[in-house]
């Protein structure tokens, strides 16, 4: 998803309203920080994790994995 189409999708709902992620084990929480971060995309294939990792642009992790830019909420 695009910062574009998620804007698209949120118009639907009522501004006043809170934004929620899921807690850890349960529960939900409001997200308090926004960060542009790099990723490397496609890097895991366990269930379990996200398909994507964080990165530094200056470490060596994750040698010829394809990255971008992205924007990341917690």
């Amino acid at each position: 998803m695009t910062i574009k189409e998620l804007i698209q999708k949120l118009q639907q709902f009522d501004p006043s309203l809170p934004v929620l992620l899921s807690g850890y084990e349960g529960g939900v929480y409001q997200p308090n920080k926004v960060y542009e971060v790099t990723i490397a995309l496609n890097v895991n294939d366990a269930w379990y994790y996200g398909p994507h990792e964080l990165v530094h642009d200056d470490d060596d992790w994750y040698q010829g994995h394809e990255r971008t830019q992205g924007v990341y909420i917690k």
